[in-house]
């Protein structure tokens, strides 16, 4: 009796470490997913985890697209590997076994894959022996369908389909967030919008060198390895960055000449202005330091704070340099434009003292290169 006794209880500890191992991934999977900005994103680092923790002959994220077919999102795995074009497989929704788990909502595990009536053979010398298919959804509909795989028959137990319904879920929630951080974009764009407009109204100079400025900021962001949320705060600073002229007199706007110490003074106030404006908008709140620093100089002799060097935001000096040579190459009511070469050359000449020397020369190359 001792040793089946054994037996039992090696096995118990074995099954019980499996769990473990499965709630550790679903752990992990979920902090991993919180910061997830896209859903390629989400897919992707899903499938990978599992490959990772499970050696998944393939796992795999496809989405139901409104014509009806599935498309691969992400694909991890010696099967994905093997097809050079693996993310541009498709299937029709009326195919297949993750057709059917997309049609019906229900999961289905498969034993053996040459004995289910829904199996789409690719290649008999690659095909799996099993697979798990489970649908993906998002806000009450399904989104698409998460599909697990492995070459030998019978490779999946009822613990296995557990863990993948908690990832599919956890996989459908960050999706449904992501769409939600889209929507909250899309107002986000359209404050924007009417903060433009707004800024239009007192001067059309300001608005149409605003958008120009943004471009430029952004592809040197780019080119300083800038991306992600920052990128995204830059693109919205130099956008805004003149967003305090609302509280300027378009009088002193639109004046014909140069301004007057007392008039320079006024003006100056608009990146204060500005950044108390967006200071009260939670979405726009990030971007406000930007906008405050944006005609700050390098060597601390500029305006509001009159901060120097790193203390500066990066995004700042950023949009201040791009700034400066869009204004140098436009042509004002008081002066006519430089040339490329003359502004860039301006630009080298104040490098270190006005701007920051890495951000003229990352201006400097985006303009050779462009």
């Amino acid at each position: 009796m001792e040793p089946a006794s054994t037996d039992i209880l090696g096995e118990s500890r074995i099954r019980e470490a499996a769990q473990q191992e499965r709630l550790l991934v679903a752990s992990r999977l979920a902090s991993h997913l919180a910061g997830a900005h896209s859903v390629e994103d989400v897919a992707g680092l899903a499938v990978r985890l599992l490959h990772e923790s499970f050696d998944y002959y393939l796992a795999v994220v496809q989405r139901l697209d409104p014509d009806g077919a599935l498309r691969v999102v992400a694909g991890a795995g010696p099967l994905a590997e093997e097809f050079g074009g693996f993310l541009a497989l498709e299937q029709p929704v009326e195919a297949g076994v993750n057709g059917r788990v997309a049609r019906s909502g229900e999961a289905a595990m498969i034993n053996d894959t040459r004995l289910d009536s829904d199996y789409l053979t690719r290649n008999p010398r690659t095909d799996p022996g099993s697979e798990l298919s489970l649908p993906v959804h998002v806000d009450g509909s399904i989104w698409g369908v998460m599909n697990l795989e492995q070459e030998a028959p019978g490779a999946f137990a009822y613990e296995d389909l557990l863990l993948a319904q908690i990832v599919a879920g956890q996989v459908g929630a960050a999706i449904h967030r992501c769409q939600l951080v889209d929507e909250l974009e899309g107002a986000f764009l359209t404050t924007i919008g009417v903060l433009a407009d707004a800024v239009e109204l007192q001067d059309a100079y300001t608005a149409d060198h605003a958008n120009e400025v943004a471009e430029l900021a952004v592809r040197v962001g780019r080119r300083l390895g800038v991306g992600g949320a920052e990128l995204e705060r830059l693109r919205y600073g130099a956008l805004l960055h003149d967003v305090g002229k609302i509280g300027v007199p378009g009088d002193l706007l639109r004046k014909p000449g140069p301004l007057s110490a007392e008039e320079r003074l006024r003006m100056d106030e608009h990146t204060a202005i500005g950044a108390r404006m967006l200071e009260r908008i939670p979405f726009l709140a990030p971007v406000a330091p930007l906008v405050r620093s944006a005609h700050e100089r390098f060597d601390g002799g500029g305006y509001p704070d009159g901060l120097a060097g790193e203390q500066i935001p990066r995004g700042a000096m950023v949009i201040a340099t791009c700034d400066a040579f869009h204004a140098m190459t436009s042509n004002r009511s008081y002066r006519r434009s430089m040339g490329h070469e003359q502004a860039v050359e301006e630009l080298l000449a104040h490098s270190g003292t006005q701007f920051d020397p890495v951000v003229v020369n990352a201006l400097v190359a985006e303009l050779t290169a462009a």
